[in-house]
């Protein structure tokens, strides 16, 4: 069954509400995070949300202990291919239409790739999981959800091993709001609760889905 679109308005904003405060502290957080300080935020974040284990993920400039490149590094070069993603919404019905949207997001799934550095697994790469989840925060969440194992079995994904597959399962989450909508009767935007209604739609959709 898709995410949420069988979901009641009601069903949908509780899944929200209901999200894990310890990711909310997280986000809330990072969103107040000035750019200088980015790089370091960065880092605390996506540990504490082991986005790249088993793997060693690298960290920022001013603590690294391995050569560069650093977490400020990849947020530098991220920053062009998020500029591109500026109006990006996962909910918009052309936003996966969008030949500039598709080369962002595949440049950023190779910086992104680089988060870690040495490991056993995909010859010491991120995977999908911290992929994905830097992007979501190098975006301010205007590209998710974060893949992780609740939300690729919640979607029945299967396994994304490249930038294609990526934004397939997006255009999955895209399908599954379109799905919400229509079943509702209401703009996915517009059935945030209240106090998320700041956020954009692709962190909400991942707060709809993540850990409670």
């Amino acid at each position: 069954m898709p995410g949420i679109a069988h979901d009641t308005i009601d069903s949908f904003r509780h899944k929200v509400e209901s999200f894990s405060n310890t990711y909310i502290e997280d986000w809330n957080t990072w969103i107040g995070t000035a750019s200088s300080a980015r790089p370091a935020q960065l880092g605390r974040v996506l540990r504490r949300w082991q986005a790249c284990r088993p793997n060693r993920m690298r960290r920022d400039a001013a603590s690294a202990q391995h050569q560069g490149p650093y977490l400020d590094d990849l947020l530098a070069d991220a920053a062009p291919h998020v500029a591109a993603l500026a109006i990006f919404d996962i909910a918009d019905p052309a936003a996966l239409d969008d030949a500039s949207f598709n080369t962002a997001l595949d440049q950023l799934w190779q910086v992104f790739e680089q988060l870690s550095y040495h490991g056993k697994a995909r010859q010491g790469r991120a995977g999908s999981v911290g992929i994905s989840k830097g992007v979501m925060l190098a975006t301010d969440g205007r590209v998710g959800p974060a893949f992780d194992s609740v939300v690729s079995s919640e979607l029945k994904v299967g396994k994304i091993q490249t930038a294609t597959q990526w934004r397939t399962a997006l255009a999955a989450v895209h399908a599954d709001i379109r799905a919400f909508e229509r079943v509702n009767g209401i703009r996915f935007a517009d059935a945030k609760p209240p106090r998320f209604a700041m956020l954009n739609n692709g962190r909400v959709y991942d707060m709809a889905l993540g850990p409670r």
